[in-house]
């Protein structure tokens, strides 16, 4: 009988030992943490790389089978509600640079006239509509589309939009004024190839948005996807995290070629249709902050893995 009661006296543990559990799993866990941390980046990182590739891929198969752009696409511009909300100031100006852009300041405004070459150019794509922004959507990525412009007739058409720019020197700095040689830069940073590949003197390369009304969608893809921040703060209800297609215009059937002015090459003396180039991030953490296609953010994960992040 006493052997009984002293096992009953021993069956629930005792303070101390209960305290020395917790601190052991305590403990665990902050070993634990950082690889946590470090594999949510991993996977940030490589979701990132695949929508781009996916995108790039489901372009460019539906400008073969279709022989035109996509329409719908967004021109990511303010439009016309003039009344912001969130991260857009209480008043908006329309065809500004839309005011929930991550980062609008490695883009300039494009705006061409009815009549002019980048119209036509457009015209030529057989792009049809773009949408402009809404800024006082209260998600500013998803449904955050209004004002159908149509691009059929390029004597009375016009177009409003941003168009690539110079990249930062490094995050968070202030953007410089662009030359033809920034432009190109960035564009070789950001989509690959070499800056001789681009050349501004003759064509403007366009940012369109790949929005929820885009083209692409129930026809090369399901649905458009949005990239991962990786600041948690800069998420898709306050600013626009749809992916970026940036496109070629013709701008010039008369200017010298800057690329190839040493050997006194000309623009095509023909208007050419707007061409994909590729699909890019707006993602103002990343280094340097320019657009990121899928080479750059490729070698940024490799970047993050060696840093052990």
């Amino acid at each position: 009988m006493k052997h009984y009661n002293n096992l009953k006296a021993q069956a629930g543990m005792t303070l101390i030992e209960l305290t020395v559990v917790l601190l052991i799993l305590i403990g665990l866990a902050g070993l634990l943490i950082p690889y946590v941390g470090s594999f949510v980046q991993k996977t940030h990182d490589s979701t990132n790389s695949s929508n781009l590739a996916n995108l790039n891929n489901a372009f460019i198969r539906y400008v073969t089978e279709n022989n035109m752009l996509p329409q719908h696409m967004d021109t990511l511009v303010n439009g016309t509600t003039a009344v912001g909300t969130g991260v857009c100031p209480a008043v908006t100006v329309p065809n500004d640079p839309y005011c929930a852009l991550l980062d609008p300041g490695v883009f300039t405004k494009a705006t061409y006239a009815a009549g002019s070459i980048p119209v036509e150019s457009l015209v030529k794509s057989k792009i049809r509509m773009v949408v402009n922004n809404k800024t006082d959507a209260p998600n500013k990525t998803f449904g955050s589309y209004e004002d159908m412009i149509g691009l059929t007739d390029p004597a009375a058409d016009s177009f409003n939009g941003i168009k690539v720019g110079a990249m930062r020197t490094a995050a968070g700095a202030a953007v410089v004024a662009p030359t033809a040689a920034d432009i190109q830069a960035h564009l070789a940073a950001a989509l690959g190839k070499d800056p001789m590949d681009y050349d501004t003197g003759c064509y403007d390369y366009v940012a369109l948005g790949l929005g929820d009304a885009n083209g692409l969608v129930s026809k090369t893809i399901a649905s458009s996807p949005v990239h991962y921040p990786e600041d948690a703060t800069k998420g898709p209800v306050d600013y626009y995290n749809h992916y970026i297609a940036i496109v070629q215009v013709d701008k010039s059937n008369t200017a010298a070629d800057s690329v190839h002015a040493m050997m006194g090459g000309k623009c095509s003396s023909v208007t050419e249709p707007a061409k994909f180039l590729g699909v890019a991030m707006n993602v103002p953490s990343y280094p340097g902050s320019h657009l990121f296609g899928v080479n750059a953010s490729l070698g940024y994960a490799y970047e993050n893995q060696l840093a052990g992040k």
